[in-house]
């Protein structure tokens, strides 16, 4: 009806001039039919970006999505380059579903700290595996074969990154104490918090020794490093320490700790292994 009455003014005159000089004809019809059949793919669009949402949100394990809206923004950006917009969607989910798999596994378990510092690190870049089968089996069989050894290597990480500017850190073996420092992160507000790093050191320490006794590791999620951080939440700096199965802890504002070792003879078999990585030394001081 509107296309007709648009074309009957064309047949008008204006002035002397007819209306189609001043008034081209246009094909409303097929205007309206466009505009209807757009909105309707946006809307299918729509919902299937949802459900992809959902399904991807239920890969990964999480409440939220994080980034899955800037993807979604820059693939619309980049639409004449598909292959961008789709390695870019990967990479943010895949990233999420290994932290997922590596957690609900145990496998941050077998890890040392310095070793999930390169796996965050690397799951960050643009190295990151893609998540397949063949990629997930082969990470798994590794951390598995190699169990021993990251466990091992974990306390020489430790070794190394004590402080001799304490007098009762000694610069050849693990001695009935260590302190050890960054256990807490100070911001500038004042507050305070246990520190990833700090966490990783405690796990590291204790992992050796359940290793050098047999026993299984505790799961991350229920580790040293968690038990001092639930200690930590309740007591805060009241002075109260730390009393763990193998070692005890008293810490300080500053950021250290004094960490005293429950099982002398576990740390002479630790000095072992210390002795293994650091072969020249003299058998006299170790």
């Amino acid at each position: 009806m509107l296309n007709g009455q648009i074309s009957a003014l064309a047949d008008l005159e204006i002035n002397g001039q007819r209306a189609g000089e001043v008034i081209p004809s246009v094909a409303i019809d097929r205007i309206l039919a466009l505009r209807e059949n757009g909105l309707k793919q946006y809307a299918e669009a729509l919902d299937k970006l949802n459900s992809a949402r959902k399904l991807l949100l239920a890969a990964t394990g999480g409440e939220y999505l994080y980034g899955f809206e800037v993807c979604v923004k820059d693939a619309v950006s980049w639409a004449d380059q598909p292959e961008r917009a789709e390695k870019a969607i990967k990479k943010s989910v895949d990233g999420k579903i290994w932290h997922r798999l590596m957690s609900e596994t145990g496998m941050f378990t077998l890890m040392s700290g310095k070793q999930r510092d390169e796996w965050d690190r690397q799951t960050d870049g643009v190295d990151m595996p893609e998540i397949t089968l063949d990629t997930v089996l082969a990470t798994f069989d590794q951390l598995h074969t190699h169990k021993n050894d990251t466990f091992e290597q974990g306390v020489i990480d430790v070794f190394r990154s004590l402080s001799w500017d304490y007098r009762t850190n000694n610069p050849c073996k693990f001695g009935k104490k260590i302190i050890v420092s960054r256990l807490f992160n100070t911001y500038s507000s004042g507050y305070i918090t246990f520190s990833i790093s700090g966490r990783s050191t405690l796990d590291d320490l204790a992992k050796v020794f359940y290793l050098l006794e047999g026993r299984n590791v505790p799961d991350h999620r229920i580790s040293e490093g968690a038990k001092f951080s639930d200690h930590y939440q309740r007591e805060g700096f009241s002075g109260n320490a730390y009393e763990g199965e193998y070692f005890s802890l008293r810490y300080f504002k500053k950021g250290t700790a004094h960490i005293t070792f429950n099982r002398p003879e576990l740390v002479d078999r630790m000095n072992e292994i210390v002795a293994r990585y650091y072969p020249s030394m003299l058998p006299a001081r170790v």
